[in-house]
């Protein structure tokens, strides 16, 4: 629905309504363990892209087998912060909780997702939409990580998503 004061709007029969702010199309979506998180898919200003809309269908279901991969992206990214307070010898309270991090599978418990963005990515292995999940990692305060997915494979993590 469109109008000069009126926010357009999208209604998707498993997604629900999305809204159209700055530039993408907002809505919600469930990711396992991690609950309901914040969505931004891509798209013109009278619709999601069809593209992004598949994708963000699937992904619900999808996202488990995911997580083995995730998960031991997350761990290499947190590897060399335990290593550096270790050297440092700074065991504040963070570092001791995180520290109880042994394995990829231990990284859960200090991830929190933040959001989801399905979106045509410049410097993709492929064209096409990308997913991108952002974590919020206990051990890196300063920048939120991204899990891209192409093609329902991890292709990389980036340390610094906006």
């Amino acid at each position: 629905m469109f109008g000069i004061f009126k926010t357009a709007t999208f209604e998707d029969g498993r997604l629900g309504v999305l809204t159209r702010s700055r530039g993408c199309w907002r809505g919600s979506i469930t990711l396992g363990q991690h609950g309901t998180v914040e969505l931004n898919v891509s798209g013109g200003r009278e619709s999601p892209d069809a593209e992004g809309l598949a994708l963000a269908h699937e992904l619900p279901a999808r996202y488990e087998a995911l997580c083995p991969a995730i998960q031991a992206g997350l761990f290499t990214h947190y590897e060399p912060y335990r290593e550096e307070a270790d050297s440092a010898g700074e065991h504040t309270e963070l570092f001791e909780s995180v520290t109880k991090i042994q394995q990829a599978e231990d990284v859960w418990p200090h991830v929190v997702v933040r959001w989801v963005r399905i979106e045509l990515l410049k410097g993709a292995p492929r064209d096409g939409q990308t997913i991108e999940i952002a974590y919020r990692v206990a051990w890196d305060e300063e920048h939120t990580v991204g899990a891209r997915i192409q093609d329902w494979n991890l292709w990389e993590l980036c340390g610094s998503v906006v």
